[in-house]
């Protein structure tokens, strides 16, 4: 009878180990889930910079797509190749943010596209940097960006813009909308004037002077439409 006693005891002893194996791992061993809805505003190979959808937090982030599982705006499986400027996502990642600049999300475990957007920052970043001879920018002690007419980037685009901007003219100091305590008496000058036509139609006219005697203005007027979510001429 002794014995029986044992051998059962060592069965019951068995499943509940074998229960505990099957348990899911306590709340520490669990990594935590943050989500964000962001909009990426540029793209460098599986680095996507990006914007806070809602709030008022100007500032600038990025996240690494590389290797992470991604989803397109019907829920079908897609690649780091398929995001895009201008697309609005929805990350997420373990709740932290590394306090660089741009700031950088850390843990990133889901990319959800939700809609897609314009690629305003990529386009005008491009449009302005080509209207200039890679010598001309860090020859002025600083560029000043203003805009007027209808919006074209609102206020966390035209922040990502300049970022942008610094990055392309390696040496060149430029503020976008800078206050009046920021301002240079010879500050190279790029206007931005923006007429909404309707119809995802646009017309820019952007006018560049840089304050050299040697050089005079620069303006282009393009009218631009938008094509899912990429601005063409």
């Amino acid at each position: 009878m002794r014995k029986q006693i044992t051998g059962i005891m060592l069965i019951l002893c068995l499943l509940v180990s074998c229960v505990s194996c099957m348990q899911p791992g306590t709340s520490e061993q669990m990594q935590p889930t943050t989500t964000i809805d962001l909009q990426i505003v540029y793209k460098n190979n599986q680095i996507c910079y990006s914007i806070i959808e809602t709030g008022n937090d100007t500032s600038l982030y990025l996240f690494n797509a590389a290797a992470q599982p991604i989803y397109d705006i019907y829920g079908l499986s897609a690649t780091a190749a398929d995001l895009q400027p201008g697309m609005k996502v929805s990350l997420s990642y373990d709740g932290y943010v590394l306090e660089t600049y741009p700031l950088q999300f850390s843990g990133v475990s889901e990319i959800r596209v939700t809609d897609l957007g314009a690629n305003s920052v990529e386009f005008l970043s491009s449009m302005i940097s080509g209207m200039f001879p890679s010598s001309i920018p860090a020859e002025i002690e600083q560029w000043e960006v203003t805009f007027s007419g209808d919006e074209f980037l609102n206020a966390k685009e035209r922040r990502a813009l300049e970022f942008f901007l610094n990055e392309k003219w390696e040496g060149a100091a430029i503020k976008v909308e800078p206050k009046e305590e920021d301002k240079r008496k010879n500050s190279g000058r790029i206007q931005i004037a923006t007429t909404d036509n309707g119809d995802e139609t646009v017309t820019l006219t952007v006018n560049i002077a840089s304050g050299l005697p040697d050089q005079a203005p620069m303006e282009r007027t393009m009218t631009v439409h938008l094509e899912n979510g990429k601005w063409a001429m």
